[in-house]
C-alpha cells in the first residue's frame, strides 16, 4: 500500500464528513503536510498520521477498512464508557463526562465531536431525568450535522439510536430508512450490524410509545429480517415483548398480554432483573 493509496482514502473519508483541511491541522500535523499527504506527494509519520484521523473523527479500523472496501469503523471508545453509565442510570457521571466534552469543546471550538459528545450526554441525561427537556437547538444541531454527512459511520449510528426519543416520528422514519436502505454496509463486521438491530428496535419501541402504529409495524417487519440468528436471545426477548405490545395496541388484547408476559418471564428465567423491571414498567403503563 502506498502512500498515495493512503492520501486518497483520508481525503475521502474527510471530504464525505465535510471538514476542510485547515480544520484538520494542528500543532502538531501541518497544511502543508497534509495537503502534501492527500496528493501522495509525502507520508505522514504515524504520530501525525493518528493526530489527522483523530481530527477527522475516524478510527484506525474505519481508516484500513476504507482501504479495502466500503465498511464500518469498530465501537468508539467514547461510548464504551457509557455503557456502566447507562445501567446505573448514573446521571452525575453523565454530568461529569458533559463537562469534559464541553471543556474539549472550549479549547478546541473547531473539533465538532466534542459538542455532539456533549448533546449525546445529554440526551442520557435527559432519559434519566425525564422532567429535564431535551434542547430544541442541540437537536436541530445534531440533524444538521446527520444531513450534512454523506455516509453514517458507527458514531452517526449511535447518534441517531440513543437520541430517537427526542425526534418527531416522521424525521426519525426517514433517518431508519435511511440506514436499512444502507444495511448492506454494514453486514461484514458484528458490532455494526448489533447497533443498527438495537437502533431498529428503539425506533419501533417509540413508535408505540407515540401511538404511531403504521410505522411501528413497518419496524417489526424490518426487525424480523434482521433477528434471524438464534443466538440473538437479548433481541429476541425484546422482539418478543414489543411484539405484544403491538399486538396489543392493535386490539390483540389477550395475545398482546400474553406475549408480553411471556418476555418478562424470560428475562425473570434468565436472571435480567434490570430488563424484566423495564418490561414490567411498559406493561403497568399501557395495559388498563
Amino acid at each position: 500500500m502506498n502512500s498515495k493509496h493512503l492520501g486518497q482514502t483520508f481525503k475521502i473519508l474527510r471530504k464525505n464528513r465535510h471538514i476542510p483541511l485547515k480544520q484538520v491541522a494542528n500543532h502538531q500535523v501541518s497544511l502543508s503536510q497534509l495537503s502534501r499527504f492527500e496528493r501522495g506527494e509525502s507520508e505522514l509519520s504515524i504520530s501525525k498520521f493518528l493526530v489527522a484521523l483523530e481530527n477527522i473523527h475516524v478510527e484506525v479500523k474505519e481508516f484500513m477498512d476504507a482501504l479495502s472496501g466500503y465498511q464500518h469503523s469498530e465501537q468508539i471508545a467514547f461510548m464504551s464508557k457509557l455503557i456502566d453509565l447507562e445501567y446505573l442510570r448514573d446521571i452525575e457521571g453523565f454530568r461529569q463526562m458533559q463537562a469534559e466534552e464541553n471543556q474539549k469543546f472550549k479549547e478546541y471550538p473547531d473539533r465538532q465531536r466534542y459538542q455532539l459528545n456533549s448533546i449525546l450526554l445529554q440526551g442520557f441525561i435527559c432519559k434519566c431525568d425525564d422532567t429535564i427537556p431535551f434542547p430544541k437547538k442541540d437537536l436541530e444541531l445534531v440533524i444538521d450535522y446527520l444531513f450534512a454527512t454523506d455516509d453514517w459511520n458507527i458514531y452517526e449510528l449511535i447518534l441517531i439510536g440513543n437520541l430517537y426519543l427526542f425526534i418527531e416520528i416522521p424525521l426519525l422514519h426517514l433517518m431508519g430508512q435511511e440506514i436499512l436502505k444502507r444495511r448492506h454496509f454494514y453486514k461484514e463486521i458484528a458490532t455494526h450490524r448489533h447497533l443498527v438491530l438495537m437502533t431498529m428496535l428503539n425506533i419501533w419501541e417509540t413508535c408505540l410509545h407515540r401511538n404511531a402504529l403504521e410505522v411501528a409495524d413497518y419496524y417489526q417487519q424490518e426487525v424480523q429480517k434482521l433477528i434471524k440468528n438464534e443466538t440473538k436471545l437479548y433481541e429476541k426477548t425484546i422482539f418478543l415483548f414489543l411484539k405484544g405490545l403491538q399486538a396489543y395496541k392493535s386490539g390483540q388484547i389477550l395475545t398482546g398480554i400474553d406475549e408480553m408476559k411471556q418476555a418478562i418471564q424470560i428475562c425473570d428465567w434468565l436472571d435480567s432483573p434490570h430488563i424484566a423491571k423495564n418490561f414490567k414498567i411498559d406493561f403497568e403503563k399501557f395495559v388498563k
